[in-house]
């Protein structure tokens, strides 16, 4: 089953560093850079919003969460994956 928790949570990194350290670390320090964690997982913008992975369905103990700003939303929507909001 996928990990459905709040993203830039302890909880989310946790799950993060045991499926994709990369992202982890990346992740990481786009927050150090930007002093702050309510910004995109991938770039480091604001406004930045939660969403959850829709398609493809996650595979078994993915983080199915994060936080993206609209440009790197629609970037990966490009890329067929597909979100939905994440409260």
């Amino acid at each position: 089953m996928a990990h459905y928790l709040k993203p830039h949570s302890p909880e989310w990194f946790a799950a993060l560093e045991a499926f994709n350290p990369f992202q982890a670390v990346h992740t990481r320090g786009v927050i150090q850079m930007a002093k702050r964690s309510d910004v995109c997982s991938v770039c480091g913008d604001d406004p930045a919003s939660d969403y959850k992975l829709v398609n493809p369905t996650p595979v078994e103990n993915a983080v199915a969460t994060i936080r993206l700003c609209n440009d790197c939303r629609m970037i990966r929507e490009q890329n067929q994956e597909s979100y939905q909001p994440y409260p």
